[in-house]
């Protein structure tokens, strides 16, 4: 009751914040397990996968079922029942359907980015928009590893083609969890386009690279957000030393880039920092989380 308390205190500010922004949707739910979240057009609906469905840990013991916030307005699924309220390890059952999001996903081909404000797991765009899915969109949530469940606030933006951050990272030995960004004016025939990861470890080496497609797999110590299949991972040279404030930055050459992986305008690709990070322990290296753009002439 006190998570449900804290978080209905900051729904009215969610709204309001929501209202200036005209393409993006903001996401709140209580989250025990893995449940994947599945926009398309105006409407979600979600799928569960292991342990309890959103919002229904403990409802077969008397504890309060708690909704799914979209913009700030509480949405309450029904679901099977089966063989409990909880939905307990159904593999796979799905919600009733919400209709009317406030800002409808576009019906053709864009690039969306997902914030992640608040989560104790992994929360990442599983399934990207094409023409083969109805240009839907799926948010993977998964709170399989800690007991209990935690309210888990992401924003899904789509505001923008280009500069967005997607997928995830995790914690490393700098107590921040890495993140990429990508500024300038992104065009192919500037010198200003500019990509910069933070929240590093100091001193250690690491390296740009960037793909065509999105993924999200574990890799190292996080996560690899850039599809390592046709036409493959590139490599950005040179090889970045992290600087004391945790920062690596490297300027696009577009001109020195592989002919069958060129940057062209109009064209959308994905970016991620690896890195060493022996402090850490596990695998001795990390990433970013990744960040895509649509490039201008």
């Amino acid at each position: 009751m006190k998570a449900l308390a804290l978080l209905t205190c900051s729904l009215v500010a969610v709204a309001l914040a929501n209202a200036s922004a005209a393409q993006s949707i903001r996401i709140q739910a209580y989250v025990d397990g893995r449940s994947r979240l599945i926009l398309d057009d105006d409407t979600a609906t979600w799928q569960h996968f292991e342990w309890a469905a959103p919002g229904r840990v403990d409802c077969d013991t008397g504890y309060p079922i708690a909704p799914t916030y979209l913009d700030g307005l509480a949405w309450w699924p029904d679901w099977p029942d089966v063989p409990t309220c909880e939905n307990r390890d159904c593999g796979g059952c799905s919600s009733s359907t919400f209709v009317g999001l406030a800002h409808a996903l576009p019906d053709h081909d864009f690039a969306p980015g997902l914030i992640v404000y608040d989560a104790r797991g992994p929360a990442g765009i599983v399934e990207f928009p094409s023409a083969a899915n109805g240009w839907s969109v799926v948010i993977e949530f998964d709170d399989n590893a800690p007991g209990g469940a935690y309210w888990y606030d992401v924003e899904l933006d789509f505001s923008s083609p280009s500069g967005t951050n997607y997928c995830t990272s995790t914690l490393n030995s700098s107590g921040a969890a890495a993140s990429i960004a990508l500024t300038g004016s992104l065009s192919v025939a500037g010198t200003d386009t500019l990509l910069r990861a933070t929240d590093c470890p100091a001193g250690r080496p690491g390296l740009f690279f960037y793909g065509a497609a999105p993924v999200q797999l574990p890799f190292a110590d996080g996560f690899l957000c850039v599809s390592p299949f046709a036409p493959g991972l590139v490599r950005l040279p040179p090889t970045q030393v992290i600087a004391l404030d945790g920062t690596a930055e490297s300027t696009l050459d577009f001109a020195s880039l592989p002919p069958n992986v060129a940057i062209t305008p109009g064209s959308t690709w994905y970016f991620q920092f690896w890195f060493r990070d022996p402090a850490a322990g596990g695998t001795g290296s990390n990433l970013s989380n990744g960040v895509h753009a649509t490039f201008l002439p």
